[in-house]
């Protein structure tokens, strides 16, 4: 499996090149692709090239990929690079492309020595290690076939490994949930109590949140190899998506990096592996060709799976999925505002399922769930981020099995948040109406307040801050422009303290003050300007501006008053 490329050349409609880049900048740091919503946002590598005059490129790299899918992927990125660009640039011209070039082998990765018990020996100091043989190893042997010797100690190591007698036959594959494995869920329980105890609050809660996954996810050790991911390993780990990722932190142990050695498996990064195939007597490399050997291969699952539940090895695989995890899944916007673990495990269980339609929930759900964190607003949000998750779900037109979605509201239930008498929860299937029109009402058939719409001077007629009202991109500390600088004028017009000034700079200061604006309205205190910040915002400053006008017409009556 190789790399794919898509190149968009940008062209300002309006604005010079600053604003053409903030709008580019803003729209990379909050991308998630609706069109393929089971793609992670973080396994897109984003790029901005800066040209002559006000032109730009947007490269975006995705590892992985067949030529099928790149095209699906370009059409699908064009459509929504376009519509979020509209007003500030345009797509003049797009491509996709493959990128042939290989990761080099890890220059650790050489002969694995476990010693003596089945590991791979090779005694005769003369005869390469498989990894010579591997396509772009840079030895003799590269790209030829494997000698008799090497396949049979390979196969003599893969025998060695202990059988898991709970992986079984499904569909066109395998499947072990791991959930039989009562030593393993203790350990694991052990792990993660000893990990949150030491952690920042913050991360406490994607600790918490992942420990709730082993048992309705899958455990560390879980195996899955029965539909188009090829393989999937632990707690939902796909091979055409997070298991590189997954990997590239495992193998920085040399202790699982030796015990995949020596069954004839390395993993390069890129989501691209060196694999032994005995049937052929190769070595595989590649993306989902080197998957395929592993699919294929009962005794490598059982590899993973020993891997994952090995003393000598659990504790850098278990580490490895978490961290993960924590950058994926667990990593929620605005988890501020969140009050109970048991919505922040609510939103990662549909963040891992499809992240493309949770970014932004609750930018979107937050304004309107009203009052400060809280248990009760906490179902009020569980709601609205149901009706954004199948808003998004509509629009880009693959609908998430609603069964499904209604038990992890059962899971956020046992977690201690009952919200399962909510109408939208209740019903047969998703609202037919879209809750980006139609806001759903909240509990005693009031309609919530609606975010504004940038109502009112200095915010107005600005196009970054319209795009972030719309839910596309942020701004953050480093940025520089008008929009900053409106931003800094309305919260100079509120009362707050910006150091500096409004001088179009997102400093220090002007993230300490957007910190304490925030707390004072209940959002996350993150110091990041989204829709829901930028709503509040606005909606402070258009009701001050009625008050300053209320004053100044009482102070004009009663000048003409003493006039008279």
């Amino acid at each position: 499996m190789s790399r794919s490329v898509f190149l968009f050349d940008i062209a300002a409609t309006r604005g010079d090149a600053e604003e053409v880049e903030r709008a580019l900048l803003a729209r990379a740091s909050a991308f998630a692709l609706g069109a393929f919503p089971t793609l992670a946002p973080a396994l897109f590598a984003h790029r901005i090239l800066r040209g002559e005059g006000a032109s730009h490129a947007w490269e975006i790299g995705l590892d992985g990929g067949e030529e099928a899918r790149r095209a699906e992927l370009h059409a699908a990125l064009l459509e929504q690079i376009q519509a979020s660009l509209a007003g500030v640039a345009e797509v003049r011209s797009s491509a996709a492309y493959e990128d042939l070039s290989l990761p080099a082998p890890r220059p650790d990765l050489g002969r694995a020595t476990l010693g003596p018990g089945g590991a791979v020996s090779f005694a005769d100091d003369e005869l390469p290690a498989w990894e010579d043989h591997a396509r772009g190893s840079g030895a003799a042997e590269a790209g030829s076939a494997l000698t008799d010797d090497l396949l049979a100690e390979i196969a003599q190591r893969r025998d060695a490994v202990p059988a898991e007698p709970g992986l079984k036959a499904w569909g066109a594959g395998h499947m072990y949930a791991g959930g039989s494995d009562k030593a393993h869920i203790a350990y694991l329980q052990s792990y993660f109590e000893a990990r949150a105890a030491r952690a920042s609050p913050s991360d406490r809660r994607k600790i918490l949140a992942f420990r709730a996954f082993q048992a309705r996810e899958g455990s560390t050790a879980a195996i899955n190899t029965y539909d188009n991911q090829i393989v999937t390993w632990g707690t939902g780990w796909g091979g055409l998506g997070w298991l590189g990722k997954v990997m590239e932190r495992a193998t920085a142990s040399a202790a699982v990096r030796e015990a995949l050695g020596a069954a004839g498996v390395r993993y390069r990064g890129r989501n691209v592996y060196d694999v032994v195939d005995l049937d052929a007597g190769t070595v595989v490399t590649g993306g989902k060709e080197a998957l395929e050997v592993m699919r294929r291969s009962v005794p490598l699952l059982h590899l993973l799976i020993d891997v994952a539940r090995n003393p000598a090895t659990r504790d850098a695989v278990t580490e490895a999925q978490l961290r993960t995890f924590m950058e994926g899944s667990g990593n929620i916007s605005g988890a501020d505002a969140i009050a109970t673990q048991a919505l922040f495990n609510l939103i990662a269980h549909l963040k891992h399922w499809a992240p493309g339609y949770v970014t932004g929930c609750l930018e979107w759900a937050v304004p309107q769930a009203g009052d400060g964190p809280s248990a009760d607003r906490d179902k009020r949000l569980a709601a609205l981020v149901g009706c954004y998750f199948y808003g998004k779900a509509r629009k880009f037109r693959w609908i998430p099995d609603w069964r499904q979605f209604q038990l992890y509201f059962h899971h956020m239930k046992a977690d201690g948040l009952d919200c399962l008498d909510d109408p939208f929860i209740k019903a047969a299937g998703p609202k037919a109406e879209d809750p980006f029109v139609a806001v759903p009402a909240t509990p005693g058939g009031a309609a919530p307040p609606k975010a504004r719409s940038l109502g009112d001077a200095p915010l107005a007629g600005q196009p970054d801050l319209k795009a972030i009202a719309s839910g596309r991109g942020a701004l953050r500390k480093g940025m520089k422009g008008p929009g900053v600088k409106a931003l800094q004028g309305a919260l100079i017009a509120l009362g707050e303290s910006v150091p500096g000034g409004a001088d179009g700079a997102f400093g220090p200061g002007l993230e300490a003050a957007v910190k304490q604006f925030q707390a004072k309205r209940g959002l996350a205190a993150d110091g990041v300007i989204g829709a829901a910040t930028l709503a509040a915002l606005d909606a402070a400053f258009v009701a001050g501006a009625a008050t300053r006008a209320a004053g100044a017409e009482t102070s004009n009556r009663t000048e003409e008053e003493e006039h008279r």
